[in-house]
């Protein structure tokens, strides 16, 4: 039996499909209008072959694939609304993580990169500006205080700046909801976790859009470790 899925969430725009034949299936995939590429794997028994086509459909409707008849009345994809950077778009950004590859930070932020690669250099910029914002507004004591064993405990005890800073890109990183949170009670700051990698994501994209190396935007307000001095008082 021939299953047909196609995939018109957020960026996607492809059709994905699998048959079985006895011990053998055969998988066709690729974008919406096109013929697409083939593949197909044998085992060696129908039942063993039938577990993995069940597998592999799964994992399809995970990742927002819907079943459909046939591909001749596929609509069009309505072309999405163009919308600026702004903080709404950002935590959009944001919420783009793919967690399921924790472990390998550029996996994580892949989906990330190539929404912002898609935007203006105007709008990677500005979630520069938006990142550092947010970042300056968790410099202080109160929140360099709760970060377990690294936590501030005074002048004459070493403190990693670096590392305070990386605890509060892990607080972005983790959405909205658990910015504001830790912003409002900051006994909420993480444990022991940072993420480092958000810090680069802007200018990563900044490159790629513009085809450059080693460049860098450089925002208003810093996001380094003590630049928030009324919270440090």
């Amino acid at each position: 039996m021939k299953r047909i899925f196609i995939n018109q969430t957020e960026d996607s725009n492809k059709f994905w499909i699998i048959e079985q034949f006895d011990e053998k299936y055969i998988v066709q995939w690729g974008k919406l209008g096109t013929d697409g590429r083939c593949n197909e794997k044998e085992f060696s028994t129908k039942a063993e072959c039938s577990k993995e086509i069940e597998k592999l459909i799964k994992e399809k409707i995970n990742k927002g694939y819907s079943e459909t008849n046939d591909l001749t009345n596929i609509p069009n994809k309505p072309i999405s609304e163009y919308k600026p950077m702004d903080e709404e778009v950002f935590w959009q950004i944001i919420s783009s993580f793919n967690w399921k590859k924790t472990g390998d930070d550029d996996a994580v932020l892949r989906p990330a990169l190539k929404k912002l690669v898609s935007m203006t250099v105007e709008d990677i910029k500005q979630f520069a500006e938006i990142l550092a914002s947010k970042l300056y507004e968790l410099d202080g004591l109160i929140y360099a205080s709760n970060i377990g064993p690294d936590s501030y405990k005074g002048e004459n005890e070493f403190f990693s700046t670096d590392y305070f800073l990386y605890v509060r890109c892990c607080v972005v990183a983790n959405g909205k909801d658990f910015f504001y949170d830790v912003l409002a009670y900051p006994t909420n700051m993480p444990k022991e976790m940072d993420f480092e990698a958000l810090l680069y994501l802007a200018d990563e994209a900044y490159n790629k859009k513009l085809k450059t190396e080693g460049e860098f935007i450089e925002t208003k307000l810093s996001f380094e470790t003590f630049s928030n001095t009324e919270k440090w008082k």
